[in-house]
């Protein structure tokens, strides 16, 4: 199945791109994409204590399931104060 990746914020300046479209195994969890991207963008550092998963616009886990064309975004976490 093939998925899109949309990049936000500090993460759409480090890959440098907008979007990415992967192909993924049929049975693909959240958790198994993370792993993916951690190995093509190294530099992202990602860490699941850190981001927020959205699929398709909604808020969802690690585990969940993913599905043909789903589009799933890491967003960075906004902090201040």
């Amino acid at each position: 199945m093939v998925v899109s990746v949309q990049f936000h914020g500090v993460h759409r300046a480090i890959t440098r791109v907008n979007e990415i479209r992967l192909s993924l195994s049929s049975n693909a969890r959240v958790s198994d994409l993370f792993k993916r991207i951690e190995r093509t963008y190294p530099d992202l550092k990602l860490s699941p204590d850190d981001i927020m998963v959205s699929i398709n616009d909604q808020v969802s886990t690690m585990n969940h399931s993913l599905n043909p064309e789903d589009k799933i975004s890491f967003l960075p976490h906004i902090g201040g104060g």
